[in-house]
């Protein structure tokens, strides 16, 4: 049974069994600061298991995507070494919100295994709390198992959220892999040891207690049921495998690695036992397998590779797969590929694979190139470091070093252990591991990860208690910006009151609004709320789940539950808001069309100021394409395209061609918003009515965020026609100083004879303020190249060549010295001269000292015939150091500089005395 059709029939079982079939929630965790990447099939639904969300479905059933490789859930150095350690796998899970319980719970799960997958009974074995005899006597009297089949656990069979909050026991189901699988043969003994052989494939969770602190149990009004079973696990049992990566899952990117590097795939354990070439071997594939998909699921939800947190992570991950790549074969690339494969396999269940396909690939070259260029030199400052160890007869390689190779190299530490072994080093793991603590602390606090505050959870609260019932907040904004509303919700930011009064802030919720709540990239409207004379300004307005949170501070009067008010955003501010959001839409997909189709939102911030835009794209935006962008921008606007919005299914939405912004959640019923023939997007945001009211749009900054990731900002409206005029008025000021004509005359130029200009543009470049500079600039090189040759032209050569002292050489040839002091600080310049006063006395030496504001510039020049017994360096450093300087050169020429010259009589008799004249 392939691994497809395990995840179909677990989904549609459930669903003929009354469960929502519910996507997987991405791997990046929204609104959940505790968690690095989604790690279990029940993080998204934790806040209803919390009791602080209300969902309209009891029953849910959920194929989740999870990784494990940082913080309290961290595999990677067991990845490709164990046969079920993973970074990122899939989770198999139905859940019960206060719906049904323990029993059903038991016979969905045994049925399924049992007869829709057909697995045979004498295979399995079932765990159950120490305390659960509920949940025993389950197991035997209704599915009849064997109460010998049926083993009790304390800890393992126990879970909790945390230290408080919803927790209960837990049942798990072991599937028997046979004996060669394995050395322990009593089932008990294998499951408390946790060996090969009987593998956990199911864990069906119990939450039928509060645990309050410290230790105390009470039970819960409405219990409900966390399961999850490992499709890996489930795979390999099915695929009669004991090893999760000799199924279907991982088979394709093996067997794609093991073609590019003509590599053999070995599985048997006797062989490896006995190979520890081939076991490397496999194990390195493996390595490669597992990481080629964390890699490609992450990046799909948007991670990127970085040095800090989540990014941090990923980057690890992809460069531990390039490094054990790099040990298959030296000169091949297999991660690229693998990634292709997994995409291919997998991109049917997970089309976010498909949709970033491009972007996917581009990332991991991008990251392979970047790691391969220090992979090298890593290598050799280890084997540096190896070779320091050894000179001080120390036989231990220090943890600082190893976490060092670990940390900016990309080394995992069992690569260092392994080449310091070779080389007969130990590793010092104990500091190694105090390294690894303090960087797990640095890595968590750079994500923010953190337990949800007390005033994060009163907000929650705040929102959800206000929803129970089914009580909502109507969005009246996308008509208008003054509306009638009802003060439904008070709180003072810590917990819910029946009043605010003035200089009071906190939170409203009404029953209808016309604020936009922060969401989708768009900034939350501020404003005011107003009752009479009673006068609240709203800082700000949020969303949780759909009921908008007024943040607001009280400024005249009071504000009470029941108060009927008027709301009234700043209509400024949501005007230029809207025209930025609209521009969004708009240049999303002008990036698309000059850079290509792989562009993808990576992110965005919309307000009153800028759109701030990220996008996929693996390069810096040239000049020329910006200009192209910002036409296609600008024309759009120019052509007053109607601005149009219509609800309908998300599934209907998708087939129409709309593009989903990336960190938007939507519902089943999505807002469809359409500008003419161009742009098509999911969005919830506040909109202009027309293109023509953006007015204007302008770049103002291109740059790299990350790997593969670009940011565009831009203005709109009201701010960019004030930069445009300014941009003008300094224009026409600088115009006017280049002794230039206004712009407007060159715009009546251009209007007047576009062809013309076109046909002689190097005239008409001359005639603008580019060509004016350019012309000044070339004016200014010919003046200096004058001044210069006016002060070269100030200095007599004859009358100093007159002057030549003679001398022999070491050799014994004759030759002559010339010693000149010129009131000339241009090197060039001095230069020349040197040169002209060498050419007049055909062999021999010429030292020139110029006149510098501090620093006197000196050169020495030397014929070729007497440069070999009188090197030009060695007489310039004679004089500079007698002048308080220095320098160098070739044996022919010299030069330096020197801050004394009062001592210029006495380098000069130094020379002389050297030359014997």
């Amino acid at each position: 049974m392939k691994s497809s059709e395990i995840r179909n029939a677990f989904i549609e079982y459930f669903k003929r069994n009354g469960h929502t079939h519910v996507a997987s929630s991405s791997l990046i965790p929204e609104n959940d600061p505790t968690l690095l990447f989604a790690n279990a099939g029940m993080n998204q639904f934790k806040n209803t298991f919390l009791g602080l969300e209300k969902r309209d479905y009891t029953r849910a059933v959920t194929s989740q995507k999870c990784v494990r490789a940082g913080g309290k859930h961290n595999d990677l150095e067991n990845v490709g070494f164990t046969a079920r350690h993973h970074t990122f796998f899939e989770m198999l899970g139905n859940f019960s919100f206060g719906d049904y319980f323990k029993k059903d719970a038991i016979h969905f799960a045994w049925e399924f295994l049992t007869k829709e997958l057909k697995i045979p009974k004498e295979k399995l074995y079932v765990t159950v709390h120490i305390s659960d005899d509920e949940a025993a006597d389950i197991w035997h009297n209704q599915e009849g198992i064997p109460r010998d089949r049926i083993f009790r656990f304390d800890k393992d069979n126990f879970w909790k959220m945390g230290d408080t909050g919803p927790c209960g026991p837990c049942t798990e189901i072991f599937y028997d892999h046979g004996p060669k699988a394995g050395t322990i043969s009593d089932p008990f003994k294998g499951i408390e040891a946790g060996e090969d052989r009987f593998v956990e494939i199911w864990n069906l969770v119990f939450m039928q207690y509060f645990e309050n602190p410290p230790g105390t149990l009470t039970p819960l009004p409405k219990p409900s049921v966390d399961t999850g079973g490992g499709l890996e696990r489930m795979t390999a049992a099915m695929q009669g495998h004991f090893n999760n990566y000799d199924t279907d899952l991982f088979q394709p990117m093996i067997n794609l690695a093991c073609k590019i590097g003509g590599i053999k795939y070995i599985t048997d354990k006797e062989v490896l036992a006995k190979d520890p070439a081939a076991a490397e071997t496999t194990s390195a594939l493996r390595v490669l397998a597992d990481h080629c998909r964390s890699t490609s699921f992450l990046i799909a939800d948007g991670a990127l590779p970085s040095n800090e947190g989540r990014g941090y992570v990923l980057r690890r991950i992809m460069r531990r797969a390039i490094r054990y790549g790099r040990k298959l074969s030296a000169n091949q690339s297999f991660l690229p590929g693998m990634a292709e494969a997994l995409i291919e396999t997998m991109g049917a269940f997970y089309p976010e694979l498909i949709e970033r396909r491009d972007h996917i690939l581009n990332t991991i070259r991008d990251e392979e190139d970047r790691f391969l260029a220090t992979l090298d030199k890593g290598t050799e400052i280890l084997m540096t470091e190896l070779a320091k160890t050894k000179a001080k007869n120390i036989k231990e390689l220090s943890g600082e070093v190893v976490f060092k190779m670990y940390d900016t190299y990309g080394f995992p530490a069992d690569l260092t252990r392994v080449i310091a072994n070779e080389n007969g080093i130990e590793v010092n793991e104990a500091a190694f591991e105090k390294e690894m603590e303090a960087n797990r602390a640095k890595s968590k606090a750079s994500w923010k990860g953190k337990s949800m505050g007390a005033d994060e959870q009163h907000l929650i609260k705040f929102a959800k208690d206000y929803a129970t019932g089914g009580k909502t907040v109507k969005f009246l904004g996308y008509d208008g910006t003054i509306g009638d509303g009802k003060v439904m919700a008070l709180s003072n930011g810590q917990a819910e009151v029946s009043e605010l009064k003035t200089g009071d802030t906190g939170l409203m919720i009404l029953d209808n609004t016309t604020f936009y709540g922060e969401g989708g990239g768009q900034a939350g409207d501020v404003g005011y709320i107003m009752q009479d004379t009673n006068r609240a300004r709203v800082l700000n307005t949020t969303k949780i789940d759909d009921i908008f949170l007024h943040h607001v501070e009280v400024e005249h009067g009071g504000f009470k539950v029941g108060n009927a008010v008027v709301t009234g955003v700043d209509s400024v501010e949501r005007r230029n808001t809207a025209s930025n959001h609209s521009a969004t839409h708009l240049l999303h997909t002008a990036l698309r069309k000059v850079l290509g189709v792989h562009v993808t939102q990576a992110g965005s911030l919309v307000d009153s100021q800028k759109t701030r835009f990220d996008f996929t794209h693996n390069k810096p935006l040239s000049s020329e394409e910006i200009k192209k962008i910002e036409d296609l921008v600008n024309e759009q606007i120019a052509r007053s395209l109607e601005v149009k919005t219509e609800t309908m299914p998300h599934k209907l939405a998708i087939e129409k061609g709309a593009m989903a912004l990336f960190g938007e959640k939507y519902a089943n019923d999505v807002r469809v918003l359409t500008m003419g023939d161009f742009s098509c997007e999911l969005c919830g945001g506040t909109h202009v009515k027309n293109t023509s009211s953006i007015r204007l749009f302008k770049i103002t900054s291109e740059s790299g965020v990350s790997s593969g990731v670009r940011r565009v900002e831009a203005i709109t409206g009201d701010l960019a026609v004030k930069f445009a005029m300014n941009s003008i008025e300094h224009l026409d000021d600088a115009l006017a100083a280049a002794g230039l004509q206004k712009s407007a005359h060159y715009l009546k130029n251009l209007e007047a004879n576009l062809e013309s200009v076109a046909a002689d543009s190097e005239a008409y470049k001359k005639s603008t303020l580019a060509g004016k500079i350019e012309q000044l600039k070339d004016q200014a090189k010919n003046l200096e190249k004058e001044i210069k040759k006016l002060q070269g032209g100030q200095i007599n050569v004859d009358e100093l060549a007159g002057k030549a002292l003679a001398f022999k050489s070491k050799s014994g040839a004759a030759g002559k010295l010339i010693l000149a002091d010129v009131a000339v600080d241009d090197r060039e310049v001095l230069a020349k001269v040197t040169d002209d006063l060498k050419n007049k006395i055909q062999s021999g030496i010429v030292v020139v000292v110029g006149v510098g504001d501090g620093s006197n510039p000196i050169i020495v020049s030397v014929s070729k015939d007497m440069a070999g017994d009188h090197k030009a360096g060695d007489v310039l450093k004679e004089v500079a150091a007698l002048m308080g300087g220095k320098g160098g050169g070739r044996p022919d020429f010299a030069q330096g500089a020197a801050p004394d010259r009062s001592k210029i009589n006495d380098a000069f008799a130094k020379v002389k005395s050297l030359l014997g004249v």
